[in-house]
């Protein structure tokens, strides 16, 4: 089809497949101005014939094609395209970035997990599930598939530095730890051929500063080194271009010690126009250069990630003994209401997923109280039950740490005075001990199922925000992931000699409520919070689940 490409043409091993045409058009720019050209590119639009996923399909079966970039706006058929970079993912990376991450102009829900789910989120499970590397920018993302276009994965996460200057190695530190690399630690051996092979002014520790008057042997020494130390994944090489030394011979022999090692290895070059023509001879031949530490950082971890997806392991989801039928019972009840059910129905089904719950017990009135308690037991909760009142503690409709009949039957009775002609119920619900609070939730995703969330709870997900998400049905990696995907994780893992949650018990309940929403796919939404966890057990205290 006619297109405004201005691009030259270069062959190149890097295939793309864009939404839009002019963000196709700017990685290929990119990618040529550093000296690199594109296997194959399309451009694919509303996808009125060739859909993306066929496009994916034809440059994973490609020989030629070693990395793929993708960009897309929306995803017309996310369940193909999860199969389809399913397979490709094992053999060939694929980077991708979705445009359109805001939310605006979406239907609203009324439920935490509806509120914190947006598109993006929708788009990094699908990406997480297929192994597919994301982006959030795109130069960042082009920088990085200069690294994959050249080099290999690395092994682990474990990285060398070396510079001959200080400050440009700390800024790679810092980068590399935050995007989840490790220092790579030398053997007593590599220690010692580092101190016999630098000058004596030489930091021989990580990063390994050979001085900025350091020659092309300093640095063949170096990189040769660390790249035969076995706990070196990856090496950033860089320098600057210090007029009183012999720049090309650098950069020769630093290619000379890659030559022998398959660990990736990016080069960043500190220096002005005079200098251009060393950068394109270390690129030509296929070392990744950068202009700051930065880039060649984040290459490194992104192709460390790519590994880790690539490589992890893979479970299909456990089968869980459940009691399918008696939760299908009660939501064939709701079927076509569009409601949420009430607390009763909604533990039962949890209940019949092996869900653990408190005792909850639905009041009929207040000479029901006494029975109730006698069976529920002190202390205990009173909560209002009515699908008008979302947010319960808001709206001062709980009442907790109930430690008799006296107290019970006076908040009932300002719990019917302040509810009063809404036509709420109520239940009595077991109050069990205090724990750590997380959030455990479910929302529909058309073309997808649903998505499973996981944070840290209570009032603390609105606040903080800190949450995952994962496709349903889950595998046990594929919850341990998601529970350790959020920042809050160390606070369940127990800080301070305090105590951890119950990890075990946190990932049962991902697996059950996973396996709940993939059963049922009348359940549009679904929020279990909080979950009081401690260190033996976990317990869903308060649920909320809507039908279609």
């Amino acid at each position: 089809y006619a297109n405004f490409t201005f691009v030259p043409m270069k062959p190149g091993n890097i295939s793309i497949v864009a939404q839009g045409g002019g963000m196709g058009e700017m990685l290929k720019l990119h990618l040529h101005n550093v000296g690199l050209g594109h296997r194959m590119y399309c451009s694919y639009g509303n996808e009125c014939d060739l859909s993306m996923p066929e496009i994916l399909d034809y440059y994973g079966q490609d020989e030629g094609t070693h990395v793929i970039m993708m960009q897309t706006e929306s995803f017309k058929d996310p369940a193909a395209f999860l199969e389809v970079a399913s397979k490709i993912t094992p053999k060939i990376p694929i980077l991708a970035i979705k445009a359109g991450r805001t939310r605006e102009g979406s239907v609203a829900v009324s439920s935490h997990t509806g509120t914190l789910v947006d598109q993006a989120r929708m788009a990094s499970a699908m990406y997480q599930k297929a192994g597919v590397v994301e982006f959030h920018d795109t130069d960042e993302m082009i920088k990085a598939a200069i690294a994959f276009s050249t080099q290999e994965p690395p092994r682990g996460r474990h990285i060398g530095i070396i510079t001959n200057t200080g400050g440009p190695g700390i800024q790679a530190v810092d980068v590399a730890v935050g995007d989840g690399l490790e220092l790579a630690t030398w053997s007593e051996a590599g220690k010692a051929k580092l101190e016999e092979s630098l000058y004596a002014e030489a930091s021989l520790g990580n990063p390994v500063d050979v001085v900025a008057t350091a020659n092309a042997d300093h640095y063949h020494a170096a990189v040769e080194t660390l790249l035969a130390e076995e706990d070196t994944d990856m090496v950033l090489v860089f320098f600057v271009t210090a007029p009183f030394t012999d720049t090309e011979a650098i950069a020769r022999r630093i290619k000379e010690a890659t030559d022998a090692s398959d660990k990736p290895v990016v080069v960043v070059v500190e220096t002005y126009s005079e200098f251009y023509g060393l950068i394109d001879k270390l690129r030509e031949s296929n070392l990744p250069v950068y202009e700051f530490a930065e880039d060649g950082a984040r290459a490194l971890a992104a192709m460390a990630r790519y590994a880790e997806l690539r490589d992890r392991e893979v479970e299909a989801p456990p089968e869980i003994e459940v009691n399918r039928a008696g939760a299908e019972e009660i939501l064939a009840g709701y079927e076509g209401r569009d409601t949420y059910l009430p607390q009763a129905d909604a533990f039962a089904i949890l209940t019949a997923y092996g869900i653990p719950v408190p005792k909850v017990r639905l009041v009929s009135g207040d000479d029901d109280l006494d029975a109730v308690a006698a069976d529920v037991g002190f202390p205990c909760v009173l909560k209002v039950d009515s699908a008008e009142v979302i947010h319960k503690s808001d709206e001062g409709g709980v009442v907790l740490g109930i430690k008799d009949g006296g107290a019970l039957a006076e908040a009932y009775n300002d719990l019917t005075e302040r509810f009063a002609g809404k036509g709420v119920t109520f239940i009595v619900q077991e109050q069990k001990p205090a724990g750590r609070e997380v959030i455990i939730g479910a929302t529909e995703a058309e073309g997808l199922g649903h998505l499973v969330m996981f944070g840290l709870g209570g009032v603390f997900v609105e606040v903080m925000r800190d949450v995952a998400f994962a496709l349903a049905p889950l595998s046990r990696p594929e919850a341990r992931t998601l529970m350790r995907g959020i920042k809050g994780f160390p606070i369940l893992e127990g800080v301070r000699g305090e105590p951890g949650a119950d990890l075990e018990a946190i990932e049962d309940l991902l697996l059950r409520v996973s396996r709940m929403v993939a059963d049922n796919p009348s359940i549009t939404e679904l929020d279990l919070n909080p979950i009081l966890v401690t260190p033996d057990g976990a317990y869903a205290v308060d649920v909320r689940l809507k039908v279609r």
